[in-house]
């Protein structure tokens, strides 16, 4: 494989052409949600709005959903409700990682201060179970409070596994599908369970869903090392600094010839633009870059195989093409 980044010009919307008008009932239905008299959390929830999304996850419980004789108002909701989910944990995430961009745009905490990021994670979420709870379907409750106590998990074992040179591929794979994996999942799981499609085929999309979701996050290490500052909203190399240690970064340290030094500048625990520098030039030199890239390549091969089990949803190309967005954005 090229040593250059993930690259495409796939955008969104393009990918979601065929969903487009229930992708703008979600939108009107995520303001209708975020919607108060509360002067402070209104003009929060408007700016988180205006913070914009992919809506990859959303857009996934429709593209899952699309089986014979499904409801879509039901859908929608659950569509709307991992959203807000998704909305709550980049809240809460912004707060333990100090940061004060996302997507190009000031930070809640940034703006306002950890206690109204706090407490606004905690609305969205509130909002979110009301939405789920409404469906009616106590499957749907029980499978997205799994799904917040494994993200919660993630983020406690990623806390504690910074600048741990010692922690391997399989710790990273536990720890990114808690982080990213099982939301997305869960997202084409409970699309196919709204259409009340059968057990193989709601097991089949959730498959689709983890290759996604951890392909997602391999090629989202990728972009922190490669990705342009405006284009992905963050500061780059931003994970490695504070400690993060991703795909590349573990391979490197089991196979580099320069592992040695690669082990030290990271348990300096003082990585500035230069050590960056040095570490890019070292994972480089070992191909690591390349593996993590044929990862990434290889769970999403694995995803677009297991939407072979659904034969019935009408959706099947754009997910197909949502794969490879996901594997080629730049941010």
């Amino acid at each position: 494989m090229s040593s250059q980044p993930l690259a495409g010009n796939l955008r969104p919307l393009d990918v979601f052409s065929s969903i487009a008008d229930d992708l703008r009932q979600v939108e009107t239905a995520i303001e209708a949600a975020l919607s108060t008299q509360e002067t402070m959390l209104e003009e929060v929830s408007t700016h988180l709005l205006r913070s914009g999304g992919k809506r990859i996850r959303p857009a996934l419980v429709i593209l899952t959903s699309r089986f014979p004789g499904v409801d879509l108002k039901q859908v929608i909701d659950v569509a709307v409700a991992v959203e807000l989910i998704h909305m709550a944990t980049l809240v809460h995430d912004d707060v333990v990682d100090n940061a004060d961009l996302r997507r190009g745009r000031p930070t809640v905490n940034a703006l306002w201060n950890n206690q109204v990021s706090v407490l606004t994670g905690d609305y969205l979420f509130a909002k979110a179970f009301t939405l789920l709870a409404d469906t009616g379907n106590n499957r749907v409750v029980r499978l997205m409070s799994e799904v917040v106590r494994e993200m919660s998990q993630g983020e406690l074992a990623q806390m504690a596994s910074y600048f741990d040179v010692e922690q391997t591929e399989e710790d990273y794979y536990r720890r990114i599908a808690r982080k990213t994996g099982y939301l997305i999942a869960e997202a084409c799981r409970l699309g196919a369970v709204m259409a009340g499609a059968g057990e193989e085929q709601v097991q089949a999309v959730y498959d689709y869903g983890m290759g996604v979701g951890l392909s997602f996050q391999i090629a989202d290490d990728l972009l922190d090392f490669f990705g342009d500052e405006e284009t992905v909203g963050k500061p780059v190399c931003g994970d490695l600094k504070i400690g993060i240690l991703t795909l590349p970064v573990i391979h490197g340290l089991a196979h580099a010839p320069r592992r040695a030094e690669l082990r030290e500048l990271i348990l300096s625990r003082s990585i500035d633009d230069a050590a960056v520098a040095r570490v890019k030039e070292i994972l480089t030199e070992s191909g690591s870059f390349d593996y993590a890239r044929g990862k990434a390549r290889e769970h999403i091969e694995k995803a677009v195989r297991a939407l072979d089990h659904v034969p019935t949803l009408a959706t099947r190309p754009a997910l197909k093409t949502l794969a490879e967005f996901v594997i080629n954005r730049k941010f």
